[in-house]
């Protein structure tokens, strides 16, 4: 009896050594894997394929092997020591308790400088002034729990430790249901899954394609483009230099330009673009004249019910996240959240490119370079189709040579100049399978280009100069330049007038100076508050922009 009872009561002591370590451990995990990956979701809600319901089970799996994990590890640690002494398992509790605080601190009060991870390369050496703060808590921190360890005992201490881990958990509890409620959080999204199919087909009766390129401004593409290498490459086009997008991102310019309807803050984003799409007059021109249409756009935000027949998007319930795909990027912007900007770069991010989770649609230049070159013949079909191809283009990051190699650290130019040459390669494809004349095509970019990251005041003006060519069905001459100043809110009228068949120089009767264009600026991340801006001056001359006064802010 006497062995029966030492053990009830080893096992009583050691659950009361352990409970402490696993409330420690337990408020860790979940800040780390469950709350913030949550927190991400519900404050980019639109920024994602994904919703609620598809994203939590792979969460919920990332937080139980951690905290399964870390408790199993500190569970054997605490073993292995009382077998000797206590003292080392409780440091090194007090020293994990610590880094709780830590990253408590750094990600949720000390993350308001977080750079635009809009795919630029960011210079962590500018943060300066925040490594001195995090240095300084982080003095502060550790004085005040060596005091704490000192006057309570490493064992009162580590109680306290619990106790004060539980307190942060409801904190952020807190945080995570206001933000939840705010945010429409648990929405069905059902949103619009680009996959590769018939991206390698056409009609050998007549076709509309729209290659948009991302974030590739006029005046370098006029640049590349000027030399012999692309002697004769867009004969038969007309391009317009002088174009103003009307938005400088690509959340708002994709729906627009599909659409024709603008977005002015009068409802939230998601129910702006799906209300837009639904509503596209293109979509509902090439309905009537009962045409397939192909939507290949990686981050088309379209949710609900789709009033468009898209033959290239399948049902949202049969699409699968990939669980390993979905690990790194959530990793990636857990450290780049939480580590103290010294080490922030070790997350190796740019973007919340989620995009890779899904089996879908590649954007890539390289991606598409090799299916234009490995798959050369297109399968040809009756009927009239469209097709609206989304490309990489010059978008961030720079880490492309002109010769569609990854390798970083590359000047906006070589970018430019393997976009260049994608475009080149998707109109010879077009010509050697013999659909090239009876395509109307449209070569555009969804806006400009200048960095975020350290840009120049005027940044804001460059982003609004997009490149725009167009050939209409049956159209030959030699490469030619309109110095007509075009605008995107010409563009459904435009597309109208392609299907009908006229050419290029017969669109844009309006578009002559004197003429004053409008375009909406907002800051990335805070799309909340837009600002309209006027030019009766060329797309390039910065100077004549002027703010109209026209302020929309979303309202609730």
């Amino acid at each position: 009896m006497a062995d029966v009872s030492t053990k009830k009561t080893g096992a009583k002591g050691a659950l009361k050594d352990l409970v402490p370590c696993w409330i420690i451990i337990f408020a860790l995990c979940y800040m780390l894997f469950l709350f913030e990956p949550l927190m991400m979701y519900a404050t980019n809600r639109d920024d994602f394929w994904f919703d609620f319901g598809i994203m939590i089970i792979p969460t919920l799996k990332i937080f139980a092997m951690f905290f399964l994990g870390a408790s199993a590890v500190f569970t054997g640690l605490y073993f292995l020591c009382r077998k000797f002494s206590k003292t080392p398992y409780r440091v090194v509790l007090i020293v994990l308790f610590g880094v709780f605080l830590a990253l408590y601190i750094q990600g949720n009060f000390l993350s308001a400088h977080l750079p635009a991870l809009d795919g630029s390369e960011i210079d962590w050496s500018a943060y300066t002034s925040d490594n001195i703060i995090t240095l300084i808590i982080l003095a502060v921190l550790t004085a005040a729990l060596i005091f704490a360890a000192v006057k309570l005992g490493l064992e009162g201490f580590v109680k306290y430790a619990a106790g004060v881990s539980l307190a942060v958990f409801v904190m952020l509890n807190v945080s995570l249901v206001t933000t939840a409620a705010r945010n429409d959080l648990f929405a069905k999204k059902n949103n619009f899954i680009s996959t590769s199919e018939g991206f390698n087909g056409a009609s050998s009766e007549k076709n509309f394609f729209i290659f948009m390129v991302d974030s590739q401004s006029a005046t370098e593409f006029t640049e590349v483009i000027s030399s012999e290498e692309f002697a004769g490459a867009f004969d038969d086009f007309t391009y317009y230099p002088d174009t103003l997008s009307t938005y400088a991102y690509t959340r708002d310019s994709v729906p627009f330009v599909l659409s024709g309807h603008i977005n002015k803050n009068e409802e939230d984003f998601g129910k702006y673009s799906e209300r837009a799409l639904n509503d596209s007059s293109l979509f509902k021109e090439l309905e009537k004249r009962g045409s397939d249409i192909y939507l290949y756009d990686s981050e088309l935000a379209w949710y609900g019910e789709k009033k468009v027949d898209i033959e290239n998007d399948p049902s949202f319930d049969d699409v699968e996240l990939k669980l390993g795909e979905y690990f790194t990027n959530e990793m990636r912007y857990v450290w780049f959240k939480y580590l103290p900007y010294r080490f922030k770069k070790v997350s190796d991010i740019e973007n919340l490119d989620f995009g890779q989770t899904v089996e879908k649609f590649r954007w890539g230049n390289d991606a598409l370079h090799s299916e234009f070159n490995n798959v050369p013949a297109l399968s040809l079909t009756s009927g009239e189709q469209f097709r609206f191809i989304h490309a990489e283009g010059a978008h961030v990051p720079l880490d492309m040579d002109e010769n569609f190699n990854r390798i970083g650290n590359c000047t906006y130019i070589q970018k430019t100049t393997a976009t260049a040459k994608l475009i080149a390669e998707f109109i010879e494809r077009l010509k050697k399978n013999g659909v090239y004349d009876n395509s109307a095509v449209v070569i555009m970019a969804d806006h400009g280009y200048q960095p975020l990251n350290g840009a120049p005041d005027n940044y804001i003006l460059s982003r609004f100069n997009p490149i725009l060519l167009i050939k209409g069905v049956n159209e030959k001459h030699d490469f030619a330049i309109s110095d007509k100043p075009v605008s995107y809110f010409d563009l459904p009228q435009a597309y109208t007038d392609l299907l009908d068949g006229k050419q290029s120089a017969e669109l844009f009767p309006e578009a002559e100076y004197p003429r004053t264009r409008t375009v909406i600026w907002y800051e990335i991340y805070k799309e909340e508050h837009m600002v309209e801006y006027a030019t009766d001056g060329k797309a390039t001359e910065w100077d004549k922009f002027r703010e109209t006064g026209n302020v929309y802010d979303l309202v609730g």
